[in-house]
C-alpha cells in the first residue's frame, strides 16, 4: 500500500498533519522575520553619546566649554623638513625611552655631506697642527739667533775690534791715536760705549730663553739683539772709515799692521751683517707663524667646525626621536610616505596623567581663575591648571588647561572629546539655565530640540526655549532639568529613531 492510498483511506489525519505543518512554517517565519527585523535595527541605529545635563547648568557661577583630553606629559612631534618617511623603529602602544628613536626621514644626503664636512674638519685641524709644528720651529730659530746674535758681538767687538781699536800692543800704537780726525776719534769712542750697555742686558735676555718663553719675550729678545747689531754694525762702519784715513800716511813698516786691521774689520762686519739679517729673518719668521696658527689655522678651523654643526642639526631634524618616555599613541605615516613642514609624524603620551585643553569665549575667560573646580563630563573631578592670559586674535577663544584629579578612575581616553563645566565666583548667565553645546540642540525654524533616549533604545525629542549664543555654545531657558541625560550629536537625528548610546 503507498502513502496515497495510505492518505485517502485516513482523510481526517491527512488535513490534521497539514494544518500542523503551516502553522510550524507561519511561526517560523515570523520568528525568522522578527529576528532580522532587530538585527537589522540594530544594525541601524544611530551611535549616539549620553551626557548629563547638570554638566551644563549655569547657576551664576559656571562655565561650560567643550575640551580634549589629552595626556599631561605628551609630546606631538612634527616634521621640520620635506623628506619621504624612510625607516620606521616603533608602532603605536609601544613602550618608548626619552631618547629613542621612533622614525628616520631620508636623509643619505645630509650624511654625505656630513661625511665631506667632516673629513675637511680634519683636514683643517691637521693644518693647524702643521701650523703649531711651524710656530714651535719658528720660535727656536727665534731662540738662537737671538743667542747667535750675542756670540757674533762679542766675537767681534770684544774679540776682535777691541784688540786694536784704543789698545797698543808689543809697541804698535792704537787705531784710535793714528787718526787725526778728532770728530771720528769721539763718534768710535761713543759707538763703543753705546755697545758696552747692551752686552750686559743682551745677553742677559738669551740666557733666560727657553721652550717655555713667551711670545713676547722672544720678540723683546730678537728686538734687543737687533738694536745691538745696529750699533756695532755704525761702529765698525767708523772703525773702516778710520783705517782708510791711517793708512795713507802709514809707513811701509806699520803697513802690514794696518792690512791685518782692515782684514779683522772686514770679516767682524760681514758677521755683524750677516747675525743682522739671521735675526730679522727668525722675527719675521715667527710673526708669520703666529699668524698662520692663529688665525688662518684658527679660521680655517672654525670654519669647518661649522659646517659640521650646521649638517648635524639638518640631519637631526630628519632623525625624529621620544622626548619623554611613554607610549606611542599616533603615526599617521607609513614607510615612503611624505612628510612636509608641519606633518605630524607621532604622538608620545608618558604616564603622569590626563588633563583636558579646552578654550572659552573673552567674556567666560574674565570669570576663571587659576585652582577653579571643574567637571569633566559632568562627573569626573579636575582643577584649572591654567588659564590663558589673552583672547587668541585668530580664533577669539582662550585656552584653559584642566588637571583630571584620578584619571585611572575617569574612564577618559587621549583624544576624547569631552563637556567641562568650570566653577566661577563671579557669574553672568541667568539662574537655572544651561549653556549646551550647539551640536548638542536640533534648531527649527520657530522651535528648538534636545533629544532624550528612552528605555526602548529610540529618541524622543523634548522641546528647549534658546537664550543668547555664545561662541559654540547656545544658552537654554527652560526646557531642561538637571536629571536629564541628552544625546549627543543631534545632527540627522529623528524622533522615535532607533540609537545605540553610549553612557
Amino acid at each position: 500500500m503507498n502513502i496515497f492510498t495510505y492518505l485517502k483511506r485516513h482523510s481526517v489525519l491527512a488535513t490534521a498533519i497539514a494544518v500542523i505543518a503551516v502553522v510550524v512554517m507561519v511561526v517560523a517565519g515570523r520568528v525568522a522575520a522578527r529576528k532580522g527585523g532587530e538585527q537589522s535595527a540594530k544594525a541601524a541605529a544611530r551611535q549616539v553619546t549620553l551626557v548629563d545635563v547638570a554638566a551644563f547648568r549655569q547657576d551664576g557661577s559656571s562655565i561650560a566649554a567643550n575640551g580634549t583630553v589629552e595626556s599631561v606629559a605628551q609630546a606631538d612631534l612634527r616634521s621640520q623638513v620635506s623628506a619621504p618617511v624612510s625607516y620606521i623603529a616603533a608602532s603605536v602602544g609601544d613602550s618608548v625611552y626619552a631618547g629613542q628613536t621612533i622614525l628616520e626621514l631620508k636623509n643619505a644626503d645630509i650624511r654625505a655631506r656630513l661625511d665631506q664636512a667632516r673629513a675637511a674638519l680634519l683636514l683643517a685641524q691637521g693644518q693647524s697642527e702643521t701650523a703649531a709644528v711651524s710656530l714651535g720651529s719658528a720660535r727656536t730659530s727665534a731662540t738662537d739667533r737671538a743667542r747667535d746674535a750675542f756670540a757674533a758681538l762679542d766675537q767681534a767687538i770684544r774679540g776682535q775690534i777691541d784688540q786694536f781699536l784704543f789698545n797698543s800692543s808689543g809697541g804698535v800704537s792704537s787705531l784710535a791715536s793714528r787718526v787725526g780726525d778728532i770728530q771720528l776719534v769721539d763718534r768710535l769712542h761713543a759707538s763703543r760705549d753705546d755697545l758696552s750697555n747692551y752686552f750686559p742686558t743682551l745677553k742677559e735676555r738669551v740666557d733666560a730663553l727657553s721652550s717655555a718663553s713667551t711670545d713676547a719675550e722672544l720678540f723683546a729678545a730678537l728686538a734687543q739683539a737687533k738694536s745691538a747689531l745696529a750699533a756695532a754694525s755704525t761702529l765698525l762702519d767708523d772703525v773702516t772709515v778710520a783705517l782708510n784715513s791711517v793708512s795713507k800716511d802709514t809707513s811701509s813698516a806699520d803697513a802690514a799692521v794696518v792690512n791685518g786691521w782692515k782684514s779683522t774689520a772686514g770679516a767682524a762686519k760681514s758677521s755683524i751683517s750677516g747675525s743682522s739679517s739671521a735675526v730679522t729673518a727668525a722675527d719675521s719668521a715667527l710673526r708669520n707663524a703666529l699668524t698662520s696658527r692663529g688665525t688662518t689655522a684658527d679660521a680655517g678651523i672654525a670654519s669647518a667646525e661649522a659646517g659640521v654643526k650646521s649638517l648635524e642639526a639638518e640631519l637631526a631634524k630628519t632623525v625624529i626621536a621620544s622626548p619623554i618616555t611613554g607610549k606611542i599613541a599616533a603615526m599617521p605615516l607609513r614607510v615612503g610616505e611624505l612628510a612636509s613642514p608641519g606633518t605630524l609624524l607621532a604622538t608620545v603620551v608618558g604616564g603622569q596623567g590626563l588633563q583636558v585643553k579646552a578654550y572659552v569665549s573673552g567674556d567666560d575667560l574674565a570669570r576663571i581663575v587659576k585652582g577653579a573646580p571643574a567637571l569633566v563630563q559632568g562627573t569626573v573631578a579636575g582643577t584649572v591648571a591654567a588659564v590663558s592670559p589673552a583672547v587668541s586674535a585668530a580664533s577669539k577663544k582662550a585656552e584653559v588647561t584642566i588637571s583630571v584629579s584620578d584619571s585611572d578612575a575617569s574612564g577618559l581616553v587621549v583624544g576624547q572629546s569631552v563637556a567641562i563645566s568650570i566653577k566661577s565666583p563671579k557669574g553672568s548667565a541667568a539662574a537655572g539655565s544651561y549653556f549646551l553645546p550647539i551640536q548638542d540642540v536640533q534648531i527649527v525654524p520657530g522651535d528648538a530640540y534636545v533629544f532624550t533616549v528612552d528605555d526602548q533604545g529610540r529618541a524622543v525629542r523634548r522641546s528647549v526655549t534658546l537664550g543668547k549664543v555664545q561662541g559654540d555654545f547656545v544658552e537654554v531657558t527652560a526646557g531642561l532639568e538637571d536629571d536629564l541625560r541628552i544625546a549627543t550629536p543631534v545632527y540627522g537625528l529623528e524622533d522615535g529613531q532607533a540609537v545605540d548610546a553610549a553612557r
